[in-house]
């Protein structure tokens, strides 16, 4: 009977396990990486961990695969604003999106981390 239920418990831990790496992409991940599209942030940006190139060769704008290790949502939001600088310089292009749009993104830039 003991076996019966360690079998069980692996059978079911097993089955966590498979269902949680399957689990299809966030709707907030996915509105995420839309808005940055959207928005054309790839023309200057490239994300690598996610497989999107930037579209100007020339652009010298960080790969942002890592910003989310370095930087917070809320910081995010206010350098798109031009509220802040980094190293003395404000973002490039002033944000001209909707808010929502806007916490939208900064919250799904503040998830990528490389591994």
């Amino acid at each position: 009977m003991k076996i019966r239920w360690i079998n069980l418990a692996w059978t079911l831990a097993l089955f966590g396990f498979v269902l949680f790496f399957a689990m299809p992409v966030s709707a907030d991940e996915t509105a995420g990486k839309k808005i940055f599209l959207d928005n054309k942030c790839n023309t200057c940006h490239s994300i690598e961990s996610q497989e999107i190139k930037k579209t100007l060769a020339t652009s010298k704008a960080p790969d942002l695969s890592n910003v989310g290790a370095e930087r917070k949502g809320d910081w995010i939001i206010e350098f798109l604003q031009k509220k802040v600088d980094l190293n003395g310089k404000k973002h490039m292009k002033a944000w001209t999106g909707k808010e929502e749009d806007l916490k939208t993104l900064a919250v799904w830039l503040e998830t990528l981390k490389k591994k």
